[in-house]
């Protein structure tokens, strides 16, 4: 990765609107206080609920989608029976144990109480914890890190898998971003570098957001260069799928093995629009995401005990089939919750029904759970909290499920 420009504003958040000055912070504690490691995996593209975690005992779901709905547990490719009335798709089979084992939680007809059903603007407002366009640009995790900062805080305390910062992890401080870790260095002759980084360090002296996220970069650089994360091959036989979602899991887990601070990371897993042609794309989709975070979830061991990861997408898919074998824009769909303090191997759903009159809109899933309720939860219960109110600005509807420990 060449130390440009363009370079900085990527890695360190600045070239995200609404990103401000960022501190430099050069410490590197481990994190073994009260707080887990939060992990958020955004599933872009708004993934089909429907599908991925089909009702199979509700009969409204076949009548709605006669060619699309997975079949019933015990049927060639039917529904993984988790509790009797829901499943995962066949491509999921991955996750089955780790649900079965009760380090897994799936929540159903969640999700945002924005009624968009732009990609965009619904992903923005997610990754904000917002309803609407107003307010802070930080993100929600952000939030909670710059509330949570202090002087032992790592330059890696908050990882964007990729080449830009999600606006997730937005926040005063620098987030960095990294697409791949072994190309995460100044590429100068190695005879130079002492020298190349001594002028880059005074050429950005100054205090502005463009000099500090600098600074911070080479920190960064320098920390990850003597930590030499990629020492740390995956444990306990846990196998990656070789596509870069899996790369991207692999490298956080190799990141915090590697005790650099990682206090927050946020990576995404795009592809899931489905408006055609669904059920070929569901099977790769969902075969990727299980495998990747079933991988991750062997690779850690007993670190998930310091871990916990979700998933969150901006919108499900409309209840009944199109015509040209997909679904179109809907709004709930769900979310997962992965880690060893997650009261998992269960279904939490307010189940809405898929009768005619209980769908949303134009035939959507109805929303019961605010997404806001799954992540505040995550806060209040994994980390030593913060006001709701900070988190979730203007979201007063708080009801915590008994999702995580």
């Amino acid at each position: 990765m060449k130390l440009s420009r363009r370079n900085f504003l990527k890695i360190t958040g600045l070239g995200s609107a609404g990103a401000l000055a960022p501190r430099l912070l050069l410490a590197a504690d481990r994190n073994d206080g009260p707080d887990d490691i939060i992990i958020s995996v955004f599933l872009r593209g708004a993934a089909d609920g429907l599908n991925i975690v089909p009702p199979h005992g509700d009969g409204d779901y076949y009548r709605l989608r006669p060619g699309l709905a997975i079949a019933p547990p015990g049927s060639e490719q039917g529904a993984l029976d988790l509790d009797g009335f829901f499943g995962f798709h066949p491509g999921m089979a991955a996750l089955l144990p780790v649900y079965q084992s009760g380090e897994l939680a799936v929540i159903h007809a969640c999700g945002s109480p924005s009624p968009s059903h732009s990609h965009f603007e619904a992903q923005d407002l997610m990754e904000r914890g917002l309803t609407d366009s107003s307010g802070s640009f930080n993100g929600w995790l952000g939030r909670y890190l710059d509330y949570r900062m202090d002087d032992s805080f790592s330059v890696f305390h908050a990882v964007g898998m990729g080449n830009a910062v999600p606006r997730t992890l937005a926040h005063d401080a620098s987030t960095i971003a990294i697409d791949r870790i072994d190309n995460f260095s100044l590429l100068v002759p190695e005879a130079q570098k002492a020298e190349i980084e001594a002028l880059l360090q005074a050429l950005y002296s100054g205090n502005s957001p463009l000099e500090n996220g600098a600074r911070d970069t080479l920190a960064a650089v320098d920390t990850l260069d003597s930590a030499d994360p990629e020492q740390y091959p995956p444990q306990n036989g846990a196998e990656y799928p070789d596509t870069n979602f899996g790369a991207q899991l692999q490298a956080i887990g190799q990141l915090v093995r590697a005790d650099v601070g990682v206090r927050a990371a946020a990576l995404s897993l795009g592809g899931w629009d489905t408006h055609e042609g669904e059920a070929a794309t569901l099977d790769s989709q969902t075969a990727e995401l299980a495998q990747a975070l079933a991988a991750f979830n062997t690779d850690m061991g007993d670190g998930m005990h310091n871990i916990t990861l979700v998933t969150h997408t901006e919108f499900g898919r409309r209840a009944y089939e199109n015509g040209s074998a997909g679904t179109d824009h809907g709004h709930a769909s769900f979310m997962l919750a992965m880690g060893k303090n997650v009261n998992g191997g269960k279904v939490y759903a307010d189940w809405p029904g898929l009768q005619d009159q209980d769908l949303y809109g134009a035939g959507d899933l109805a929303l019961t759970t605010d997404y806001r309720n799954v992540l505040g939860e995550l806060i209040s219960k994994r980390t030593t909290g913060m006001p709701m109110e900070l988190l979730f600005p203007g979201f007063d509807q708080l009801q915590f499920a008994g999702i995580f420990t």
